[in-house]
């Protein structure tokens, strides 16, 4: 049902009252019970038992196999460590965070420049070039007179965080959660294929089970976010208290629940769709034929900008539910509302930079736990084509690490600005606030 803003805004704040979008909540939960249940069913058929006595994996010598296995624990040890030292950095020192991204963004390209030119590759090095001197320009000209702002929205977030110890403890509990939903869903696709015959390893499948690997991490993230926003929210509006996180952990997973299904199916449609628009365009650079190489990339373009625009709707719809507690469809005609008529919204979005600073440092984590991995590797002994694996793992779990880490601040300061366009007075109204208020201040927001 339609709601104006105005009866939105005398609703009571952080009081749910019903559940919304069950429908939603019953489908994902039956989704999470038919993976458990077919990786249940092939371990007590005996399915892996045939792969648990050798096959392929005795290639791998037992020295190997151990390497590899210390490789992963330093490499998934050291990207913690960063993680918790980026987020150190954001609390203690914004300001030198904020200006060493803007300085090194420009950096990162030319440095890929470098690295393709050495390896032959000249196109691609010229690109990178190009794409060098205009991130420069862009940081001169665009992102340098906003850094105090950005530097003061940070520090504010992370005081808050630092305040509520709770908000690590959930994402790192919801995070384990989503590993664990992975071994799941893999144990589970291999025993589909193997009780198959093989019969079962066709595209229909994989598609299916890739869609719901997606929306389970989703569901994931997105829990993440409403109960990083419901602290900000609460503090925002001075109500926050003691067991705020997990009050707010809470009502992300039981009445706000299916909402949050609802919107992490949507995005895990749109990104299964993306990355079968990419494999058709692979599937034509490989038969050289154009046709199938334009339809893809086409194809792969839109969806990722469809995803984005939803993406950034579902962001400040969840910020709106974890206050009003509202559905995702009443959600919406605020959302809406709220970007073309509440004063400074839309000029506080648009001049948001924190997504580069927490990108810049999601690279360097990647980058410096790569090469602590490959140092790791060669005092090993390892062949070279395992430290190449090693380093690209290396490189994937930094960045997902410390992209799940910066996720908590992007969060944070979404809902910082939605909470300013529901109530400008509350922000001056709160002592605690002074940061967000310096934030506001300067001319270049």
């Amino acid at each position: 049902a339609y709601m104006e803003p105005g009866e939105l805004r005398r609703k009571p704040k952080f009081q749910p009252e019903e559940y919304h979008d069950k429908g939603w909540a019953v489908v994902f939960i039956l989704n999470v019970v038919l993976v458990t249940g077919i990786c249940s069913y092939a371990w007590y058929k005996g399915t892996f038992a045939e792969l648990q006595r050798g096959g392929d994996a005795g290639s791998v010598s037992k020295a190997e196999y151990d390497a590899l296995l210390r490789v992963m624990g330093v490499s998934l040890g050291c990207a913690i460590v960063f993680a918790v030292v980026w987020l150190l950095l954001l609390q203690h020192a914004p300001l030198f965070v904020v200006e060493t991204a803007c300085r090194g963004l420009p950096v990162l390209f030319l440095i890929g420049a470098i690295a393709a030119f050495v390896f032959g590759s000249v196109l691609l090095g010229l690109l990178l070039l190009l794409l060098a001197a205009i991130m420069g320009c862009y940081v001169y000209y665009y992102l340098w007179q906003r850094r105090f702002a950005c530097a003061a929205l940070l520090e504010q977030v992370s005081r808050v965080f630092s305040k509520h110890p709770g908000m690590f403890v959930v994402a790192t509990v919801t995070l384990l959660v989503m590993c664990a939903w992975f071994v799941v869903w893999i144990f589970a696709l291999v025993g589909t294929v193997l009780m198959s015959g093989g019969a079962a390893a066709n595209p229909g499948v994989i598609i299916l089970f890739a869609l719901m690997l997606l929306w389970g991490f989703q569901v994931g993230i997105w829990v993440i976010h409403m109960t990083a926003a419901g602290l900000l929210s609460r503090f925002y509006f001075n109500e926050d208290t003691p067991n705020c996180v997990y009050e707010s952990a809470g009502h992300a997973c039981s009445y706000y629940f299916g909402s949050v299904c609802f919107g992490a199916f949507v995005i895990a449609i749109l990104q299964t769709l993306h990355a079968i628009a990419r494999f058709i365009e692979q599937r034509g650079v490989k038969e050289s034929n154009i046709v199938l190489q334009l339809a893809g990339c086409c194809c792969a373009c839109i969806i990722s900008q469809l995803e984005d625009v939803f993406r950034m709707y579902s962001t400040y719809a969840f910020n709106l539910i974890s206050v009003y507690s509202v559905s995702f469809g009443q959600a919406r005609y605020v959302v809406i509302d709220m970007v073309w008529t509440a004063a400074g919204f839309e000029h506080l979005v648009n001049n948001d930079i924190t997504g580069l600073v927490c990108f810049f440092g999601c690279v360097c984590a990647g980058l410096i736990n790569c090469l602590v991995v490959v140092f790791y590797a060669l005092s090993l002994g390892l062949a070279t084509q395992m430290v190449i694996a090693a380093a690209t793992l290396g490189f994937v779990v930094g960045y997902l690490i410390c992209s799940a880490a910066s996720s908590l601040v992007q969060s944070g300061c979404s809902a910082l600005f939605t909470c300013y366009a529901l109530d400008p007075q509350a922000c001056r109204n709160n002592a605690g606030m002074e940061k967000f208020q310096e934030c506001l201040s300067f001319k270049s927001w």
